[in-house]
């Protein structure tokens, strides 16, 4: 009896450890699933922070990009703006250009501007960099070219003084390279130099060779080189037919698929092979050269093409009433509105001269109907056509011819407006001013040119 009694104790002892051990379980269970659930809750309040906070990020990252790509635009447009919109109509050269952007704003810049002395002036030059900082000071840059160029005829003294205003206004670690050239069209020689940039080739259309116009020369606007900047110009004499190829070295730094750049050389010889053509076909067969050449790689740098070709000065000369050792200065005019400009040119050198007022005056009203005859009536106002007007002034006398593109007329027929039956017709007062006011008036056979000559008289 004594063993069933203690056999039936010893069930629910058991069972109540069991039972206890349950219990805790259960509660360790709770305890642990409280925990979870807390931490789960704390986690979706994490994640829904994190969520606004990326939502926040995504905001802030398009609005940055937004605000960059603005930038971006306003420093294509900068740049766009510093390009020429179309080349100028240069007495006795042909130009074209094309400008290849690899992204949104490059750093390349060219320009051709006719200078006070009658010289024409191309400069091609490459800020370091891209974006804002490079489109200012591409900006800033060609202000100061503009303005030194206008000073003096040595490209040289101009990137001196371009490099010690650049340094002196800017200081950043960019900086630009630069080659500039002043081409007297009249004796067809170039003088150049070179400020780190690719030297510019020629093609010798005598016997087909093309050669590079090196010269020594530093950076433009690196402050660290202003102390040991030099630049020193050089000389090239040109023929009749030869061509001037300037760019930028994005050009030549294109790649392909396997890592080879175009380089000078292939540059070189593509240019040998296409020299003779006109400027403008030379300019695409380059470009579609390189690109062949990269087999559609992405070019990694934007470039730009400048192509000269020289004309023959002997013919531009032979119907002017001037010859090569006359050296005179030569102007293009297409429309009135550019008769003004010119007038100015031809009366400062008057000035400079010692010409008086009243024979500046005087002088002003010839060219003046000499120009709007040869627009209006020469060229039918055609404003494809040009006007070339040659001058040359001395402490002796001044000297002009204009020549239009027209079919001419005899200036014989012109009636004379002081006839009683010519004073109401409008035709024949230019004339009768312009051999009223110079001492001298001539007419080539053709009828299409006219030429002056004004004497100085000193009071």
């Amino acid at each position: 009896m004594e063993m069933d009694h203690h056999s039936n104790d010893s069930k629910p002892v058991g069972d109540r450890q069991r039972q206890d051990r349950l219990v805790r379980l259960c509660r360790a269970y709770r305890l642990r699933q409280g925990e979870l659930l807390l931490r789960q809750n704390a986690m979706e309040q994490r994640q829904k922070e994190l969520s606004a906070a990326l939502i926040e990020a995504q905001f802030q990252l398009g609005r940055i990009n937004s605000e960059m790509e603005e930038e971006l635009e306003t420093a294509q447009r900068i740049q766009e703006g510093l390009l020429p919109k179309e080349l100028p109509e240069i007495v006795n050269l042909k130009s074209a250009a094309m400008y290849i952007p690899a992204g949104k704003v490059g750093g390349d810049l060219y320009d051709i501007i006719t200078t006070p002395r009658q010289k024409i002036a191309i400069l091609i030059y490459d800020v370091s960099g891209h974006g804002i900082p490079a489109a200012l000071i591409g900006a800033m840059a060609k202000m100061l070219f503009a303005h030194y160029i206008e000073k003096t005829d040595s490209p040289a003294e101009v990137f001196h003084h371009v490099n010690k205003d650049l340094c002196r206004f800017i200081h950043t670690e960019q900086y630009l390279t630069a080659f500039l050239g002043l081409i007297d069209p009249v004796n067809n020689v170039m003088l150049y130099a070179r400020a780190g940039h690719v030297p510019p080739l020629v093609f010798h259309a005598g016997d087909r060779r093309v050669t590079r116009l090196d010269a020594k020369g530093f950076f433009i606007g690196h402050s660290a080189l202003l102390s040991i900047a030099e630049y020193c110009n050089e000389t090239v004499r040109l023929e009749p037919g030869d061509k001037l190829l300037f760019y930028t070295d994005g050009l030549t730094e294109g790649y392909n698929g396997r890592g080879a750049l175009y380089g000078v050389e292939r540059l070189k010889e593509a240019f040998a092979d296409c020299g003779d053509r006109e400027v403008r076909s030379i300019i695409d067969t380059i470009v579609e050269n390189q690109a062949g050449f990269r087999e559609g790689t992405p070019l990694r740098d934007d470039f730009t093409l400048l192509c000269i070709q020289i004309g023959d000065s002997e013919q531009l000369l032979a119907g002017s009433g001037f010859s090569r050792e006359d050296e005179p200065s030569i102007l293009v005019a297409m429309a009135l509105h550019e008769i003004d400009s010119v007038c100015s040119v031809i009366l400062r050198e008057m000035d400079r001269y010692g010409f008086t007022d009243q024979n500046i005056k005087q002088f002003k009203i010839c060219v003046f109907e000499m120009m709007t005859n040869a627009i209006l009536h020469g060229n039918g106002g055609d404003p494809r056509k040009k006007v070339l007007v040659f001058y040359k002034v001395t402490k002796m006398e001044a000297i002009i011819s204009v020549v239009d593109e027209g079919k001419g007329f005899d200036y014989n027929d012109i009636p004379d407006p002081l006839l009683p039956e010519n004073r109401m017709r409008d035709h024949g007062r230019g004339l009768f001013l312009i051999r009223h006011y110079c001492d001298e008036v001539a007419f080539n056979a053709a009828g299409n040119r006219i030429m002056g000559r004004k004497l100085q008289r000193r009071r």
